[in-house]
């Protein structure tokens, strides 16, 4: 450390020796060329004008050698906060620039090369020579200083705060901090005292006699003098993931569970109490409780506390995890630093963010500055990353407070979005997978969704007018044309509008509420009778007071999708067009309805779970007439009834083994009784389907 002092030098008081290859380290590679003996040498002790013709001769070379390198890096030495001008001995031309391109300090100086200097308007080398050999005779000058010897680091430090101190008192700033920025204008001296103790680190001097050591280094050797098993026991309870369990070490040491809990607590205790006793350790701790704040990456931590990340070597563990162990205020797992432990972090995380969510429990990324204390102008990269910690979903920079159903998903995704989307779309964005039939039922009944068109849907308070169906459509354009309409002007009109295809129109339009003759379209004053009669409708037999609709098991119905009934079910049930039933159950309501074009019933999924049933197998539906719903599973016809059949000619696979089975079951009667029947209305009729023979008064 160097001072204007010469009592601060050497111990002899002569300056430090320097060469000229210390001022210009890039002329040692000239020391082979004999004309360069010279930069060996002491530049202070050389003759003025030997001196002189030296600095010109290094300010030629680089204005023609290294002309595209910063004069700070060429001459390391250069002072700082020494002014340029007003110098006589610098050419007019020189001083002008100096100016005008405000460079007039070393300071500015340093990051400019000569070829920039060279460029500018009047600047040639009889102008930039004398201004780059004074750069070179500032560097002698400062090589000349003495430097403090190292016996004495603190007096060397005192004498910088005096020099300091000194300019501030003279420049009538007595009251100003030492170690305030000083102005340009300030002496060489002082800038480089300043210089001096900002260059200084905890290597450099002890105010205290030795420099002490690290926390690890102190901890490592604390833990070393603790006696064998509780040095032990304190690493396999405290370090070890999974905590070791008394019981093992006991076992392990031949002792009870209690003692080895005793060798914990003493291990505990003594660390405990050097950690309270060491400056160093409390130190540490103070910085990681306000650098964690609420909660940090453990990774930003480690970069703004490196010393935390120390490896302890008597336990092979890094610093944090042993300060840990021993029991600090703060957490430290799964990559998070948090005070005083995780879960209190996530409690006030979540306190926080429910408190600025909206109605649909949105909130911004940014919101986390009040978990954090944080409050800078970008969001720190890992908020989202510790939301998904404490449980949330992120969507966009936005964290959804409220995901548990999927309708309220949807509306903070819509929120966010703040354009209409398909439910398709909506289920993508989902972090869960769910399904879009479930959505699309539960964005049906809730009032805060508003279809905008036959894929996409909206919030309602985005107003405008909702998505009316294509029969609603049809309805409302036969009112203002007066009660009837061409197909072709209801098929131009609807197809783009309603982004369907035109044989989706034709058909709504010829369905009940509608009817088309002769390519007008009017509203019918009748429901349209069934192709045929429940009678007549395969696989739909009557057995006492229930008509029982046999059906495959399918894939939808596994899934809980609702689905398609006969028109002649509807008859049978007298469901009206666009009327909804519910039918009571053993497992609760279940709704039949005729609202589209076909009528359906609606999911049966726990039916079929409850009966065990798959894909492979085959059940009844059964409605009876005071309004109640069932469902059966399809069982094989027994042997005898296989033997009737035979003798009839009738397989046992086709209806007629089903029909015969549910008529024995439901009149017991016996197979060849029922057989019988059945032959009968076989020679009688020639059919081979007895639905008939199972309806109404068609039964024998």
């Amino acid at each position: 450390m160097r001072t204007d002092s010469p009592a601060a030098g050497s111990p002899s008081g002569e300056p430090n020796p320097a060469t000229w290859s210390d001022l210009a380290p890039w002329l040692a590679s000239r020391g082979a060329d004999p004309e360069f003996f010279w930069i060996d040498d002491d530049p202070i002790t050389a003759d003025a004008q030997v001196r002189q013709a030296h600095s010109d001769l290094i300010a030629v070379l680089i204005i023609e050698t290294l002309p595209e390198i910063a004069l700070g890096d060429l001459l390391p030495m250069l002072p700082g906060g020494v002014d340029l001008i007003p110098d006589p001995d610098l050419p007019t031309r020189a001083a002008n620039w100096l100016l005008s391109s405000s460079t007039f300090t070393t300071d500015r100086i340093r990051p400019v090369t000569a070829a920039e200097i060279l460029d500018s308007r009047g600047m040639g080398t009889g102008s930039v020579t004398p201004l780059l050999s004074k750069l070179v005779a500032l560097s002698v000058e400062a090589a000349g200083r003495p430097d403090t010897g190292p016996d004495d680091p603190v007096a060397a430090l005192l004498d910088d705060l005096a020099i300091i101190a000194r300019w501030h008192v003279v420049a009538g700033q007595r009251r100003t901090p030492l170690l305030a920025g000083l102005p340009d204008h300030a002496p060489t001296v002082v800038h480089d005292a300043r210089r001096r103790l900002d260059r200084l680190t905890g290597d450099d001097l002890a105010l205290t006699g030795d420099q002490p050591e690290g926390v690890a280094a102190q901890l490592d050797t604390r833990i070393g003098e603790l006696a064998e098993r509780d040095r032990v026991v304190f690493a396999e309870r405290r370090l070890t993931r999974p905590r070791i369990r008394l019981e093992s070490l006991g076992e392990r040491f031949g002792v009870s569970r209690e003692r080895v809990r005793q060798y914990e607590a003493r291990a505990l205790d003594e660390l405990y109490d050097w950690m309270e006793n060491s400056t160093e350790a409390q130190f540490m701790l103070a910085a990681a409780l306000r650098a964690i704040g609420t909660v940090r990456p453990l990774d930003e931590l480690l970069a703004t506390l490196p010393a935390i990340g120390e490896t302890v070597p008597v336990t092979g563990a890094p610093l944090w995890r042993v300060l840990t162990g021993i029991g600090v205020p703060f957490q430290i797992d799964d990559g998070w630093a948090a005070t005083p432990t995780l879960d209190a972090a996530r409690e006030t995380t979540r306190t926080i963010l429910e408190e600025q969510a909206d109605r649909y429990g949105v909130v911004r990324l940014d919101a986390l500055d009040a978990v954090t204390g944080a409050a800078g102008t970008a969001t720190p990269s890992w908020y989202a990353d510790w939301a998904g910690a404490a449980g949330y979903a992120v969507y966009r920079g936005h964290i959804l407070t409220r995901t548990s159903s999927v309708e309220d998903y949807a509306a903070a995704i819509l929120r966010i979005h703040a354009a209409p989307m398909t439910p398709e779309e909506l289920v993508a964005e989902f972090h869960v997978e769910r399904s879009v039939r479930s959505l699309v039922n539960q964005m049906t009944g809730d009032d805060r969704f508003q279809r905008v068109s036959r894929t996409q849907w909206g919030l309602s308070e985005w107003g405008g007018d909702g998505y009316e169906s294509i029969r609603v459509a049809i309805a409302r354009r036969l009112t203002e044309s007066g009660g009837s309409a061409p197909l072709a002007d209801l098929v131009d009109a609807l197809a783009v509008a309603y982004d369907v295809k035109a044989a989706s129109i034709v058909a709504y339009a010829a369905a009940p509420p509608f009817r088309t003759e002769a390519g007008i379209v009017t509203a019918a004053a009748d429901a349209a009778a069934p192709r045929k009669s429940p009678a007549q409708t395969r696989s739909l037999y009557r057995v006492g007071d229930a008509w029982k609709l046999r059906v495959a098991v399918n894939r939808e119905h596994l899934r809980g999708s609702g689905a398609p009934l006969p028109v002649a079910m509807a008859t049978a049930l007298g469901l009206a067009h666009g009327e909804v039933r519910h039918l009571d159950s053993a497992d609760g309501e279940q709704s039949v309805s005729w609202t589209a074009l076909q009528p359906t019933i609606g999911s049966i999924r726990r039916f079929v779970t409850t009966l065990g049933l798959d894909e492979s197998a085959e059940m009844l539906l059964v409605f009876t007439d005071d309004g109640r719903f069932e469902v059966e599973p399809v069982r094989a016809a027994t042997d005898p009834m296989h033997d009737a059949l035979a003798r009839i000619g009738a397989p046992a696979t086709d209806d007629a083994a089903v029909a015969l089975a549910a008529l024995a079951v439901a009149a017991g009667l016996p197979p060849d009784t029922a057989a019988a029947a059945v032959a009968e209305a076989y020679a009688a009729r020639g059919e081979t389907d007895i639905a008939a023979l199972l309806t109404g008064t068609d039964r024998p």
